[in-house]
């Protein structure tokens, strides 16, 4: 029993414990929680076993080979013998025909088959033959290299190679885009945050001053209808209050989302909105070229451009060399086993000649697939260089609207102040007083708005130029 009463005193605090955070563990909590960037680390690593195994078709296969054969039936042949005619030696030395010569005529005598009739004659008896394939096996090593592939293995090599580095611009992109996202949801955090307490402390004052009023209605010192009205304000205020309290819910469920803890997770963020940006942001490099989208694109082009040399090594001359040495038998010939080993080269050559325009035509589409690429390279750069220029504009308007809005709330404060002193006296009425703080309550809301602003402003711009996931 004691043991439940000391869990059930325990559980509070473990609920109520909060997680300490600040921007960076936000950024690096999000970078390891993202299954987009997983997908992209790994599509990247695949990317590098597919150059690794392009690579390889510059080196000569060698594999093992074998393979066996039994065949119940037995195979009988015969090769008919018969009289064969002989030669001899001639006077140059090589073998001629030993015809029999007619003596009057000098002519070889011909026979009744219109042949020519031979001196001597050698009998060849009947060979008969018997072929055995029961058990016939082989067995070797065999090297394959290719020579010359009309320049498909350096293409398809380099086409591996480009892909990889398209992947590895693909995993800067997925990281920008995360920290981007988590960046403005750490902002809206801190925006919320600071809307909850401002719209507190308006409440507070509101409150403040209803409760006066009805001690002075007690007293027979101020009427109904003003009492009224600051209650009307002081409602509107609870309302104010309500919403700002459920946009923080919101707005931390969203970052414990991005950063991979639980929805229910109370997170205490350790900074604070900030009135200006590092003034250093504006010296940075904003070259379009740093950016991963674009370096895709110029990868993308490269591709394409190698597509084109691929499509035209298919019509090009192709020269491979073989080799192997293996070990064969089980054949059987007459009975006798005609096992061995040997060696066999080979070289292969294949030249297209003629296929009806359609090596040409494969390469003229591939060249169109290039052009096209290159030509959204074109279009999107422009846009890229836009959207620079339109984020570094935006943030300049940002840390004005900070400095404006920082004056706007310094002016609402000290109107509230003469207001208020003046209702005091009597100089100024109830209606007054209640627009001079629903003022103050703004100006201290977009003053807070600007500030959130800024640094989401700030995150764009470093996005835009490549400088985010740094």
């Amino acid at each position: 029993m004691k043991i439940g009463i000391g869990l059930f005193l325990l559980l509070p605090v473990v609920v109520s414990a909060q997680v300490e955070l600040n921007l960076p563990m936000c950024r690096k909590m999000a970078l390891e929680n993202s299954k987009e960037i997983g997908i992209a680390d790994r599509q990247q690593r695949k990317a590098a076993y597919e150059t690794k195994m392009y690579r390889a078709n510059y080196l000569p296969n060698i594999s093992v080979v074998g393979w066996g054969l039994y065949n119940h039936k037995r195979y009988d042949y015969k090769l008919k013998g018969g009289y064969l005619p002989a030669y001899k030696p001639g006077a140059d030395g090589k073998l001629e025909p030993d015809v029999m010569i007619d003596p009057e005529t000098q002519r070889p005598v011909i026979g009744a088959d219109g042949n020519p009739v031979f001196n001597l004659y050698a009998f060849l008896p009947d060979i008969k033959l018997q072929l055995s394939l029961r058990g016939v096996y082989s067995a070797g090593i065999q090297l394959e290299q290719p020579v010359y592939m009309g320049g498909k293995i350096r293409t398809a090599h380099r086409m591996a190679k480009s892909g990889e580095d398209i992947a590895v611009e693909n995993v800067r992109y997925n990281r920008s885009e995360v920290l981007l996202e988590t960046e403005q949801a750490y902002w809206q955090l801190l925006r919320v945050k600071e809307q909850v307490l401002a719209a507190t402390k308006y409440r507070e004052v509101i409150g403040e001053l209803l409760k006066n009023l009805k001690d002075a209605e007690t007293v027979g010192m101020t009427t109904s209808n003003d009492v009224l009205k600051a209650q009307v304000r002081y409602n509107e205020a609870e309302l104010m209050l309500q919403k700002a309290q459920n946009g923080r819910v919101l707005a931390r469920m969203n970052l414990c989302r991005l950063i991979g803890l639980d929805l229910q997770t109370d997170v205490n963020l350790r900074d604070t909105l900030a009135e200006t940006v590092n003034p250093k942001i504006w010296l940075l490099d904003s070259a379009v070229s740093q950016r991963p989208d674009y370096n895709m694109l110029v990868h993308e082009v490269d591709l394409k451009e190698r597509q084109v040399a691929l499509s035209r090594s298919d019509f090009l001359p192709q020269v491979g060399v073989s080799a192997g040495y293996g070990y064969s038998g089980g054949l059987k010939l007459n009975g006798d086993d005609e096992s061995g080993a040997a060696f066999m080269a080979m070289a292969a050559v294949k030249i297209p000649v003629f296929h009806w325009g359609e090596g040409r035509n494969k390469v003229r589409s591939a060249r169109m697939d290039e052009e096209v690429s290159r030509l959204n390279l074109e279009k999107s750069a422009e846009l890229m260089h836009l959207e620079i220029a339109s984020s570094r504009f935006g943030l300049k308007d940002a840390q004005t609207r900070v400095e404006m809005a920082r004056n706007a709330l310094s002016q609402a404060r000290e109107n509230l102040k003469i207001s208020t002193d003046q209702y005091q006296v009597g100089m100024e009425n109830l209606t007054s007083l209640l627009e001079a703080q629903a003022q103050w309550q703004e100006a201290w809301s977009q003053w807070i708005d600007a500030k959130a602003l800024l640094h989401i402003g700030e995150s764009a711009y470093l996005k835009a130029i490549g400088k985010l996931a740094e």
